[in-house]
Order: C-alpha cells, then structure tokens, then sequence
C-alpha cells in the first residue's frame, strides 16, 4: 500500500517558485528551465529571443509544455523535471558549491521528492518511498 503524500497543484507551484529563487539568490537561474503542471518556467524568451539570465524581474512561463518534448526520462505520474546547463550543471555534476547542492536538495527532500538524472543536462522528481 502506498502512503506517499501527493502534492497538490499549488504546492508542485510553490515547488517551481522555490527553486527559481533559490538559483536567483545564487546567480545560477541561467540556461534553465523548471517543467510542472503543464507549463514551464524559462530563462530564454523563445518569442522575443531574449534571454534573462539571473533577472529576478523577467519570468519567461510558457504554457502547455510537456518535458517529454524535449526528453525522454520524464516520471510517468508527473511533478517536475528540470533541464539546465552551465552552473547548474557544475553543481549537480562536478561537485562544485556542495554547500548549496545540500540547500538545493533538501528544497525536494522537505516535501518528499527526490530526482533523478534522465540525462547529464535534465533530471524529473519522484516521491520518496514510491
């Protein structure tokens, strides 16, 4: 029997804003893209070409995203997934800032999640315990 607690909507929201603001207090919201309940929160403006590379004042969402668009190792029963570059990936790969990587992390660990890699540049969230 599963007992695993599912997030709602909202809190999946709560879940994207947290993170894009934790990379922004970090100067690591570059190249990045946050995928949760059918949209998708960017630093690259696909309409204007603009990019907003740690700019707290410009959030590029985009709606009816689907991350299995861009790649295949997505959750079935979908929260989030994330695809990044530079110093994000620096972060979760390389072991650079692991004072932060611990912060990131307990981010998804304080509400049940964990991820996992699908790819070097993405990864998609799971429940703890599933």
């Amino acid at each position: 029997m599963n007992t695993v607690a599912k997030l709602t909507q909202k809190q999946i929201e709560k879940l994207a804003v947290e993170i894009r603001t934790f990379l922004l207090e970090h100067d690591m919201w570059v190249d990045t893209q946050i995928y949760f309940n059918g949209k998708c929160f960017d630093t690259h403006d696909k309409e204007t070409g603009e990019f907003y590379y740690n700019d707290p004042e410009h959030l590029v969402v985009r709606e009816n995203e689907d991350p299995r668009r861009y790649f295949e190792n997505v959750a079935e029963d979908h929260i989030l997934s994330m695809a990044f570059e530079g110093t994000v990936c620096h972060m979760l790969w390389y072991g650079t800032n692991p004072g932060i990587k611990k912060k990131f992390d307990r981010i998804f660990e304080k509400r049940g999640l964990y991820y996992e890699f699908g790819d070097h540049w993405n990864f998609t969230c799971y429940y703890i315990g599933e």
